[in-house]
């Protein structure tokens, strides 16, 4: 299934549920995004892992028949936790990461999710700016959370 992408958002943009059949791809996605020093690859079975969880959701983005990001979602009642949102680095600062992290939300809201919550690493600025932009504001720090040396900012926001 096929979600077509919203209004006034390129029209070849298109988002899909991630699933079981998606898990080479999510990985390779994955090893492609998250680049820095402080990131964990994140295998096949890792993928299967989360996905299997309850509350567990997934959308992969693409620009036409190409994927280009996904986004997974844990939700537990009414909180939902953004496990990771990725843009392949060529096809940023295009706004796709903003759409997909709407459509993340919109599908979480019409699950029940009363507020999102998500950490990111203190140096990943445009993705702060991203998240900052989509409404969400900083509620607390993890020190040296990644790798042992790098912060992890917490970010919340109201889906009511």
């Amino acid at each position: 299934m096929t979600v077509p992408a919203t209004e006034n958002s390129n029209p070849d943009l298109s988002f899909r549920p991630a699933g079981i059949f998606d898990l080479d791809l999510l990985a390779e996605l994955h090893r492609q995004c998250f680049q820095s020093g402080w990131d964990r690859a994140w295998s096949a079975q890792s993928f299967a892992e989360i996905l299997a969880m309850p509350g567990a959701a997934g959308l992969i983005v693409a620009d036409g028949d190409a994927p280009i990001g996904f986004g997974l979602t844990l939700r537990a009642v009414d909180e939902v936790e953004l496990l990771l949102l990725a843009i392949l680095p060529e096809q940023r600062r295009h706004g796709f990461a903003g759409k997909l992290l709407a459509a993340l939300l919109q599908r979480a809201r019409k699950e029940g999710a009363r507020r999102a919550l998500l950490e990111v690493a203190a140096p990943n600025e445009p993705a702060i700016a991203c998240y900052q932009r989509a409404g969400f504001t900083q509620c607390g720090r993890r020190k040296a959370y990644y790798s042992g040396e790098i912060d992890a900012l917490i970010f919340e926001k109201s889906l009511e």
